[in-house]
C-alpha cells in the first residue's frame, strides 16, 4: 500500500494529490501540519530525512520531491509519454516548473495568503521573475493545448499548481490568456479538484 504524506496548503503536496486521484492509485493518507512543525518532528524525520512534504512510502520504497514522485506515480500511464524525447520535454518543463514558476509565485503566495510579514523588497523581488515565468507559459501555450505534445501530462499537473495560484501571489493573469485557457482544459479533465 502506498503512503502519502500530505499538507493540504501545498501546492507541492497538491500536484501528487491531484495525480493520486486523476490515476486512481490506491493509498493511505497522512495529513501533517506543517506550519506547526510536524515536519520537524524527530518521529517524521526517521521516515523522511529530508523532512518535507510531499513524500511517500510504498512497500518499503520512499521518495521525495513532488515532480520525482509525479514521474514515478506516472510511469505506465496516459500521463507520461512513452517516448523518450517526449519525456526529456515532461522533465523539461518539470525543472522549469521548481526552478522558475514555483519560487517566483509560491513564496510570495504564501506570504500573503497566510500574512507572514515580509519587507516589501522581498515581494519586489520575485515581481519580475514571476512575470518573466508567465510569459515563458504564455509564448508556448499560445501554439499549443498542452505543454508536452497533444495530451494533457504530469508536465500540465506540475505547471498547473503554482501557476493558478498567480492571483494569491499577486499577479493578474488577465495579460496570460493562452495561460488563462489552458488553466481552464486543466480544471476540466476528469478527477480534478481544487486546491484545498
Amino acid at each position: 500500500m502506498l503512503t502519502f504524506y500530505d499538507a493540504p496548503i501545498s501546492g507541492n503536496t497538491y500536484k501528487v494529490r491531484l495525480l493520486l486521484g486523476q490515476l486512481a492509485i490506491p493509498h493511505e493518507v497522512v495529513r501533517l501540519d506543517i506550519a506547526g512543525g510536524a515536519v520537524r518532528t524527530k518521529d517524521f524525520r526517521k521516515v523522511n530525512p529530508f523532512g518535507r512534504v510531499p513524500f511517500i512510502v510504498e512497500d518499503g520504497f520512499a521518495l521525495a520531491e513532488s515532480n520525482a514522485i509525479l514521474l514515478y506515480l506516472a510511469r505506465g500511464s496516459k500521463l507520461l509519454p512513452a517516448d523518450i524525447r517526449a519525456q526529456g520535454l515532461v522533465q523539461q518543463w518539470m525543472f522549469f516548473e521548481q526552478n522558475q514558476v514555483e519560487t517566483a509565485l509560491g513564496l510570495p503566495r504564501l506570504w500573503r495568503k497566510f500574512g507572514v510579514e515580509q519587507d516589501p523588497a522581498q515581494f519586489e523581488h520575485y515581481v519580475p521573475r514571476a512575470v518573466a515565468a508567465l510569459k515563458v507559459l504564455e509564448r508556448h501555450l499560445a501554439q499549443r493545448n498542452w505543454f508536452v505534445g497533444d495530451a494533457y501530462s504530469v508536465a500540465d499537473i506540475a505547471l498547473f499548481a503554482y501557476s493558478q495560484m498567480a492571483p494569491e501571489a499577486g499577479h493578474d493573469l488577465g495579460q496570460f490568456a493562452a495561460v488563462s485557457a489552458w488553466m481552464d482544459r486543466v480544471r476540466e479533465q476528469p478527477g480534478w479538484f481544487a486546491l484545498e
